[in-house]
């Protein structure tokens, strides 16, 4: 695929950050080799004094990719030269379409009409060189340059450096073609209009781009501190709310979560990484697992890149090796949408048997999330892939379908999911208002609309079931999300501590936002015994605790609900899960849960 560039391009960005963008830094490492931009030569990496950018880039859409003849199943990627650039682009007469209306070898093409646009076809470095010469980038990381591709040796020592090439780059460019102008009237000014969509539809975009779907530029873009999005007509600079708390921006999956992953103290987790990448692709099967080790990679002390390593036991290491490391990879809940269906969410890591307690079925939480083991537990993933968990204490619950969840048998039509997300909507808009209904004085139905909302807005993930012990008030019910449904689970002692960013308005425009306060959530592991094996079980989702008050003036969340003692109020992970499990002793000996 061939793609356009628009030089006269239009920012999305509610506020001129061009200044702060040209007086980044980065950090002090240098790759082995850049390009320098004046002359597009690569030079080793030393001679860039005041730092270096990186490109993050869909490969197919660098040229046209040509499969092999001599049954490799390797692909070739050839450049004829018919990427364009196009000069003095006019945004009210010079229309940019898709390329289903002209041909299948553009992503987008630009229809000149008036006198001044002029279209000139360029290969991809030509077209690279000038982008980075418009937004005054000096040097640059470009992998398809600066790794000698037909060097086995020097490619794997430059892939193990990556997630240091990325996080050390004074910010990233990511090429996104699909982005382009869809409202005129947004950049009539220089700074387009307060209110304007065209934020959101930039990132509605590149969630539909070839670029979001690939594993490698997931790690690229979580091992950058601040990206440019360059579209066909549009640019976007994103940077992380978390480290950067001066400058207002909007919030977004960039600012919010995915940028800067790892280097905000020990906020790097397991379940935020799987979060995307269970639904990403490679070229080649074994770069989602190497794209993955460069995203942990405080978690391998040696990185081994080998093509010719079984697919099947490449996934099994690294995925034994991280729950191992991070029990996180227990927080996930159902991928399905209120009707049943899986929308965006289609698992790519389906075919390499890998067992329930690695989030397959489901998505991963897509916020930090640390954990902490009751004293009396103790985990290991032995080599066929089964995680053992011994504790002698655990719940073992009754759970009911909730009517609105994906496992209700009440007929839902095509606009069902539009309805629940309307729902969700209201009711946060309330809570923002501080309008929030007082949980003691409402009744069930109400009180799992409220737990609907809260879980979808903290976890992103919604309620598909609900405890609620018999005799007890409706305000100590709880919600689950779980990937099976079933009517009895056993909960883990495994306290699941999630650390949900609030925001603060800091102008009149209505998006831009500073960091405000975190609010520390709780999840427990739910797992249920096999249908097919006794002595079995499957990790099937999370039990959600709550939210943790942020003073003993609010209302304090019933730690203890199932436990039948006084409420404690604390912030200590090791003192919540203690009190939680407090009175479900269940004998002298262990119990082993052995979940494939």
């Amino acid at each position: 695929m061939y793609i356009t560039y628009c030089r006269n391009q239009s920012t999305v960005n509610l506020k001129d950050k061009t200044d702060y963008r040209l007086n980044l830094t980065g950090g002090d490492y240098r790759p082995t080799w850049l390009i320098r931009v004046s002359d597009w030569k690569k030079v080793p990496g030393e001679e860039a004094v005041h730092g270096y950018h990186t490109i993050s880039y869909s490969w197919e859409q660098s040229g046209k990719v040509v499969p092999r003849n001599d049954g490799s199943g390797e692909y070739d990627l050839i450049d004829h030269g018919k990427h364009c650039i196009v000069e003095d682009y006019n945004l009210y007469y010079d229309g940019i379409i898709n390329s289903t209306l002209k041909d299948d070898t553009h992503v987008t093409w630009c229809q000149p009409e008036s006198e001044g646009a002029r279209i000139r076809d360029v290969t991809y470095n030509q077209l690279l060189q000038q982008l980075c010469k418009d937004f005054q980038v000096d040097y640059v990381w470009y992998d398809k340059l600066c790794i000698n591709q037909s060097d086995s040796k020097a490619k794997s020592y430059e892939i193990k450096q990556m997630h240091k090439i990325y996080r050390n780059a004074r910010y990233t460019i990511v090429m996104i073609p699909e982005a382009v102008r869809i409202d005129q009237e947004d950049f009539q000014q220089k700074i387009i209009r307060p209110h304007s969509d065209a934020p959101d539809q930039v990132i509605d975009a590149i969630m539909e781009s070839s670029w979001w779907k690939r594993s490698w530029t997931l790690e690229e873009v979580m091992m950058s501190k601040n990206i440019l999005i360059v579209g066909t007509d549009i640019n976007f600079f994103q940077h992380s709310l978390h480290t950067t708390e001066e400058l207002p921006t909007t919030v977004d999956l960039f600012s919010n979560i995915l940028l800067d992953f790892g280097s905000r103290g020990n906020n790097g987790t397991v379940n935020q990484g799987l979060a995307f990448a269970h639904f990403r692709t490679s070229t080649k099967s074994h770069d989602m697992i190497f794209a993955l080790k460069n995203t942990f990679s405080d978690m391998f002390d040696e990185m081994e890149i080998n093509y010719a390593a079984d697919i099947k036991k490449t996934f099994h290491d690294f995925y034994r090796h991280i729950g191992t490391k991070d029990l996180s990879i227990l927080c996930f809940g159902s991928a399905l949408l209120p009707d049943g269906d899986r929308g965006e969410y289609q698992s790519t890591v389906q075919n390499y048997n890998l067992p329930s307690w690695t989030g397959v079925a489901g998505k991963h939480i897509q916020i930090p999330t640390f954990t902490t083991i009751h004293h009396q537990l103790t985990h290991a993933i032995d080599d066929t892939m089964k995680m053992h968990i011994k504790t002698k204490r655990y719940w073992e619950i009754d759970i009911t379908p909730y009517e609105g969840g994906c496992y209700s048998s009440i007929p839902r039509d095509d606009k069902y999911n539009g309805k629940v997300g309307s729902q969700i909507v209201r009711i946060n808009m309330a809570s923002a208002k501080r309008d929030r209904k007082d949980m003691g004085s409402v009744d069930k139905n109400t009180i799992l609309e409220e737990y609907l909302a809260t879980l979808n807005t903290t976890t992103c993930l919604l309620m598909t079931h609900y405890h609620h012990r018999q005799g007890d008030p409706a305000m100590l019910l709880r919600p689950l999300s779980l990937t099976e449904d079933c009517k009895k689970c056993i909960i883990l002692p495994i306290l699941l501590t999630f650390k949900h960013a609030t925001h603060q308005e800091v102008e009149m425009n209505g998006n831009n936002v500073i960091l405000g306060e975190y609010d520390f959530g709780f999840c427990l592991p739910v797992v249920r015994q096999s249908t097919t094996c006794k002595n079995r079980y499957k990790a099937i989702g999370v039990y959600y605790v709550g939210i943790a008050p942020r003073s003993k003036v609010d209302s304090p969340i019933q730690w203890n609900h199932l436990v039948g003692i006084q409420d404690v109020f604390t912030y200590e992970p090791e003192e919540i899960v203690n009190s939680l499990f407090e009175n479900d002793f269940h004998s002298n000996e262990p119990k082993e849960f052995i979940i494939e």
